[in-house]
């Protein structure tokens, strides 16, 4: 399976159009972390001790401060609270002052290099479905890919990284479902430079539209013929039963054979003059 490829699918996966960033998601800091041991709090005793259901208030007066304390929570919000987090940007959509705050929230979280909160920021902002909101997104996704830093098994870290915030930007585009907006996503769909992106733009086009045969063909003529596979990507949907997503992941496993991972390769017999696996019992000092 092509390298790339596999990648993409792995990741767009994980890509939710609106607020699954902050389902179970519990404690990502606004901060970055100071101290060099984990806690010892487990997530369960964190999530009990917070109380559910009581998101800030977001004044545009002061919005800044409250769309930092907004995100902080959805941070660490769980799926119970889907509904509060909804209707609270749906009462924030109305003002532009607390739009504004979350693309300048989104632009120094990317800046400082915390990825986790421009995340979730991307999709709170995405939810919201303004147009404002929408045409920052756009700027959002065109931002060049950076082009150096850590290259591990052939990735460029900081690009890949980028592309998943860029990911996020392009599904809360095409959440707006607009036919203006739209246009951009298609067009992504087959130019962004990354397959990251260009995965999650074709998904996110088609969930918006039903998953339907003619939102497919609208969008095949953008899509690069080496990904249109991506057009008949299979989705789990609300309620469906496991048995149901298997036989739709069969067929389009046997439709496609090319994204089935190889068999494994047996490994050759260790000589016997070779010492057998052994470990450190001290571990090393670092």
């Amino acid at each position: 399976m092509n390298r790339n490829k596999s990648r993409a699918f792995s990741r767009a996966g994980t890509f939710v159009v609106t607020l699954g960033l902050m389902s179970g998601s519990v404690a990502v800091a606004q901060d970055k972390p100071t101290s060099e041991t984990p806690s010892n709090i487990p997530p369960s005793r964190v999530i009990a001790g917070r109380p559910l259901h009581s998101p800030p208030k977001m004044d545009a007066a002061d919005a800044r401060k409250s769309v930092n304390a907004f995100i902080t929570w959805a941070s660490e919000s769980v799926v119970e609270e889907q509904d509060d987090a909804r209707r609270a940007l749906l009462s924030a959509a109305k003002s532009p002052e607390l739009i504004k705050a979350f693309t300048e929230e989104i632009t120094q979280a990317n800046n400082s290099g915390d990825t986790s909160r421009a995340l979730v920021a991307l999709g709170l902002l995405g939810e919201m479905r303004t147009y404002d909101g929408a045409k920052f997104l756009v700027e959002f996704v065109r931002m060049p890919l950076p082009t150096k830093g850590t290259v591990i098994e052939g990735e460029l870290q900081e690009e890949a990284q980028q592309a998943r915030l860029q990911a996020k930007a392009i599904a809360g585009v095409a959440y707006l479902r607009d036919a203006e907006f739209d246009r951009e996503v298609a067009n992504q769909a087959g130019n962004h430079p990354s397959v990251i992106v260009r995965a999650e733009a074709i998904s996110a086009y088609l969930w918006n539209r039903g998953d339907t045969a003619e939102a497919r063909k609208e969008l095949e003529p953008f899509v690069r013929k080496e990904e249109r596979l991506f057009l008949e990507r299979v989705r789990r949907v609300s309620g469906e039963g496991a048995d149901a997503f298997n036989r739709k992941l069969t067929a389009y496993l046997k439709a496609h054979p090319e994204v089935q991972a190889p068999n494994p390769e047996p490994k050759e017999p260790r000589p016997p003059e070779e010492k057998p696996n052994t470990f450190d019992v001290t571990p090393p000092k670092f």
